[in-house]
């Protein structure tokens, strides 16, 4: 299970069984491409995207211990809350205990 599941699991649920079947229909829309804009110009380090397993992390301060998910606006949070939970979850089952979420 991966980040963008949760995501469409509470947001939309074709989504969701399109992710999943590998359908992907928007990876060359404007929406992606501002994700990806908003990703590569927040973070200052060029490396701050982390991946464990199947997930990836927008960006992980281990010295306040927090997980900093990037969105291009508040109008879905439910979903992002969960998705940071997921995160954090992830992280516990591999032993990184404390972890909290923005």
């Amino acid at each position: 299970m991966t980040g963008t599941q949760i995501a469409y699991y509470f947001l939309c649920e074709r989504k969701l069984w399109l992710f999943t079947h590998k359908i992907a229909m928007e990876q060359n829309s404007d929406v992606v491409a501002m994700g990806k804009f908003i990703s590569d110009t927040t973070y200052e380090r060029k490396k701050h995207e982390i991946r464990i397993g199947n997930i990836v992390l927008d960006n992980y301060d281990s010295k306040t211990n927090t997980i900093h998910e990037v969105k291009k606006s508040d109008k879905m949070e439910d979903t992002h809350i969960w998705q940071v939970k997921f995160y954090i979850s992830i992280l516990k089952e591999k032993g990184i205990e404390g972890v909290k979420g923005k």
